[in-house]
């Protein structure tokens, strides 16, 4: 009953935090139909001003974002439902990997050394990736881009470090300010972004494929493949077409990326707090292409562009080349090996 009563309490928490954010803002409804042929500029962000990158944005309805915060009731009713599934079932998937157990007094563990970093990567693309979902769900909602914007990056944040609060409630872990600086630097990220353009050439994405799947040793398979560290491989993709001169755009493909990554094998994601890293990790640096699949895929219904827009958070299997203590190898298809004839590329 203890568990229960705390996430009650948890929950309502959330949802008062949630109902201060809306009934502090412009509740004015709107009936305007925000996609016409001439939207009214006046309320709505125009067209050329709403992008990314230099390309079009797209919101989940394929609406226009209001100028300043104009509340839907219907559309936050069912955007607000969707949000809070969403944490409780992320609650609930920790909880069972995590905070199972005794509770103890709050703590501070830092776990620096785990995992070889490859968790810091992680923790700042879950808090990018919490903050991007959280401003799209508000935008849905009514609030202006700027709100949005600046609403979701604190709510992300909130929700990593109320990750990490449970962490220091734990047993067997701990409050770990390395990993709440990794969740701090992945909104502020996001929000620095929407302010300064040119940071928008720089794409998190994340790389996901079973050790199994690649040949590469297994050590210690964690609770939860979001933590799977040996399996992930975190990634900055770079616009090369937007940063070249005008007269050099001709010379590369504008959907072609260049893309950094780092990732480990044979780290132990689930090493026991002051325990010394696993000796027989390595960390793996690479360099390789990417696919900007905005501009790759083609346009097509509202919802459609904008899942296209957020499938280009993930990496795609592309040629790359791995540096690690094993090494410099070549991949046709990172992290995939192909072998023909006894080559393997």
């Amino acid at each position: 009953m203890k568990f229960y009563r705390l996430f009650a309490v948890k929950a309502l928490f959330m949802v008062c935090a949630f109902n201060l954010i809306v009934l502090g803002q412009d509740t004015t409804s709107s009936n305007i139909a925000p996609q016409t042929q001439e939207p009214d500029t006046s309320i709505f962000i125009p067209l050329s001003q709403f992008t990314y990158a230099g390309l079009r944005r797209y919101t989940i309805d394929g609406s226009l974002p209001f100028r300043k915060t104009h509340i839907k009731p219907a559309e936050t009713a069912v955007v607000g439902g969707i949000f809070a599934a969403t944490v409780v079932a992320l609650h609930i998937n920790q909880a069972n990997a995590w905070w199972k157990g005794q509770r103890r007094s709050f703590h501070f563990v830092e776990d620096w050394q785990s995992a070889l970093q490859v968790d810091k990567c992680g923790h700042a693309f879950g808090s990018y990736m919490m903050s991007y979902g959280t401003s799209e769900a508000l935008m849905t909602s009514g609030f202006s881009w700027d709100d949005a914007t600046l609403y979701g990056s604190i709510i992300g944040l909130c929700y990593q470090t109320y990750v990490e609060s449970e962490d220091g409630f734990a047993t067997d872990w701990g409050f770990s300010p390395s990993d709440w600086y990794a969740d701090a630097m992945g909104a502020i990220f996001f929000l620095a972004q929407h302010h300064v353009p040119f940071l928008q050439n720089i794409t998190p994405k994340w790389q996901f494929a079973p050790s199994e799947w690649t040949g590469k040793p297994v050590i210690n398979r964690p609770r939860t493949f979001i933590d799977d560290y040996n399996s992930s491989t975190f990634w900055y993709s770079f616009n090369v077409y937007n940063v070249l001169p005008d007269d050099a755009k001709k010379y590369w493909l504008p959907w072609l990326n260049v893309a950094v990554g780092y990732g480990g094998d044979a780290i132990d994601a689930i090493t026991d707090p002051g325990q010394p890293p696993d000796q027989l990790g390595k960390r793996r640096y690479i360099v390789g292409l990417d696919l900007n699949l905005v501009t790759l895929l083609p346009d097509g219904p509202p919802f459609w562009n904008w899942f296209r827009q957020s499938l280009n958070y993930i990496k795609m299997p592309m040629p790359s080349i791995e540096f690690s203590n094993s090494g410099t190898k070549f991949y046709m298809f990172y992290p995939f090996r192909i072998n023909l004839g006894g080559f393997k590329f």
